[in-house]
């Protein structure tokens, strides 16, 4: 058998070659060109939604999105940082779930259930949150380097809103609405909350102090026992407000209107109310040594039994006032109006009244020993058993000045004052126990002391 030819074997070789390699070998078409699809339309809302989940799908929690936005329900969910801007969420059940440093700037989540969410670090500046539940919700935490890592919840509307108990220290809720909001023993120290409306919410016991309140709606609003230590309420609108037992030590009140508000037994230690306006303004038992109140409006206010030692009433008006047994040791009451003031029984040792206009005032009873009374104007004053020992009385006015026996200085002139202040303090000491779950042993300090107060001054009033 005669073998074939090299020459021809590697022909059929070379052949077979390119054989393979041209099989193997395709235009570089593109998958949509070989299955050319009908391009098709797309409604806006579905690429919203689509664009919404496709940057949700780029999150670890994406499932449990998908679930709240299809379902409106995610319980112990973890939607941290999720993007929710927007979105209609009424209703929406969130309870428990972690929403941490979640967008959520003009949401729609009225009547959510928000119980126990942690919304630290969120945004839900503008957001609707009216009627919505957030008992005990957590909105703020410290950070490592110090200070707040605040929820900002500016201009968002709260009204209606239940937030007992909610954890909201250094929380952000400038011009938020809060009208009959439910913060019965929230934390809002150190919260910024200027030009906040609290107008008609319950706000006993909560804490606000070192907040900022300045310019605050507060107008008839339940702050029985709240604490506004050292917060600033400057310009603050606390008219016709129910502060008994509240603790205002150190706040700044400059400017504040406090017309016909209730501070009976309140502490006012070192507190700032210079040019504040307390017009019938119920100061009874209250504590307000060193309390700055140069230039306040006072008159016809009831300081009965208050304990004013070395407060600043320099240039305040007074006038028609009641200090029925006030402690006003060593006060700067200089150039002050005092006309047809009540000091019957006070003690105003060591007074400064240079300058003080006490035309008409009621001084029967007063301790004015070393008081400095130069150049007051004491015109028709009643001055009957008033202790005046060491007293300077040079270029005092005293003319017409009355010294009668004391049953023609009864207290008629502020009977009708005493009457209604009695119902006021009678009706706000029954209000504390009965309408809250609150006792005297585990109260703040200011609340524990006042009864001590209380005792030593009821015998002002006839229950």
């Amino acid at each position: 058998m005669k073998l074939r030819k090299p020459r021809t074997v590697i022909a059929i070789a070379l052949l077979l070659i390119a054989v393979i390699v041209g099989c193997s070998s395709k235009p570089d078409v593109p998958p949509q060109a070989l299955s050319n699809p009908e391009p098709q339309s797309v409604s806006t809302n579905q690429t919203e939604s689509a664009t919404r989940l496709a940057t949700l799908a780029f999150s670890p929690n994406s499932d449990d999105l998908k679930r709240l936005l299809s379902t409106q329900t995610c319980k112990n969910c973890d939607l941290k940082g999720a993007d929710l801007s927007e979105a209609d969420l009424t209703g929406a059940v969130l309870q428990s779930a972690d929403l941490r440093g979640a967008n959520l700037s003009g949401a729609n989540l009225s009547e959510a259930n928000l119980i126990q969410t942690d919304l630290r670090e969120a945004n839900l500046s503008s957001a609707n949150l009216s009627n919505a539940k957030l008992t005990a919700a957590a909105m703020s935490w410290t950070g490592q380097e110090g200070g707040y890592r605040r929820t900002n919840l500016q201009q968002a509307n709260l009204s209606g809103a239940d937030l007992i108990t909610a954890y909201m220290r250094g929380v952000d809720l400038s011009k938020a609405d809060l009208t009959g909001a439910h913060l019965h023993a929230a934390d809002l120290s150190e919260a910024i909350l200027k030009e906040t409306n609290f107008e008609r919410a319950d706000l006993f016991g909560v804490k606000f102090h070192h907040a900022d309140l300045e310019g605050a709606i507060l107008k008839g609003d339940a702050l029985l026992g709240a604490d506004f230590a050292q917060a600033n309420l400057t310009n603050a609108d606390l008219e016709k407000a129910n502060l008994f037992w509240a603790n205002l030590t150190g706040a700044n009140l400059t400017g504040a209107n406090l017309q016909e508000t209730n501070f009976a037994v309140a502490t006012l230690t070192d507190a700032n109310l210079s040019q504040a306006n307390l017009q019938k303004a119920y100061l009874h038992a209250a504590e307000l040594s060193r309390a700055n109140l140069t230039g306040a409006q006072l008159n016809q206010s009831d300081l009965s039994a208050g304990i004013l030692i070395q407060a600043n009433l320099s240039g305040a008006n007074l006038s028609g006032a009641n200090l029925k047994r006030a402690t006003l040791t060593r006060a700067d009451l200089s150039q002050a109006i005092l006309q047809a003031t009540v000091f019957q029984g006070a003690d105003l040792v060591g007074a400064n009244l240079t300058q003080a206009d006490l035309q008409k005032a009621h001084l029967a009873d007063a301790y004015l020993t070393e008081a400095n009374l130069s150049q007051a104007n004491l015109k028709d004053a009643v001055l009957t058993g008033a202790k005046l020992s060491d007293a300077n009385l040079q270029g005092a006015n005293l003319e017409d000045a009355i010294n009668v026996e004391p049953s023609e200085t009864s207290s008629s002139e502020t009977s009708s004052m005493d009457t209604e202040h009695q119902r006021i303090y009678h009706m706000a000491a029954l209000e504390w126990p009965n309408n809250h779950a609150k006792t005297i042993d585990s109260a703040p300090h200011h609340v524990a002391d006042a009864p001590h107060r209380l005792n030593q001054t009821a015998f002002v009033f006839s229950f």
